[in-house]
């Protein structure tokens, strides 16, 4: 006989936190499952639940996987830098992409240098016959 109960529902990080039931109606549930009460937990202190949803209601429908992976990634940088979060990492690499750039500039004028250095030797420095009046 099959079993004519109500089906079971594996509560959300959210609703776990909470203590709540959680139904198929569970705004987070989809962004949070159970194995990303971490995520939730980072997102929570961070934003709270108010806040979490309020972003999510004001994203476009297709959009809000990435507005939950944006606050995941922002409440983990939070949670690593507490001082100044993402911004911290953010400003390293742009000091990194600096001295990339500085050197890759230096590396053009050598070989703009050694480029005119070779065309004012002139045709006889290239192995071949040289020039006779």
């Amino acid at each position: 006989m099959a079993n004519a109960g109500p089906s079971v529902y594996k509560a959300c990080a959210a609703c776990k936190h909470h203590r709540r039931k959680c139904d198929q109606n569970c705004a987070l549930a989809k962004y949070f499952p159970a194995e990303k009460s971490d995520d939730y937990e980072n997102v929570y202190h961070l934003f709270g639940i108010q806040n979490t949803l309020k972003i999510l209601k004001s994203v476009d429908e297709n959009e809000r996987d990435a507005a939950i992976e944006s606050l995941i990634m922002e409440a983990r940088m939070r949670l690593e830098y507490p001082v100044h979060g993402h911004f911290s990492v953010a400003r390293k690499l742009s000091i990194e992409i600096e001295k990339a750039e500085k050197e890759l500039e230096i590396v053009r004028q050598k070989i703009h240098i050694c480029k005119g250095a070779d065309n004012r030797a002139g045709p006889s420095t290239r192995g071949g016959q040289p020039d006779q009046p």
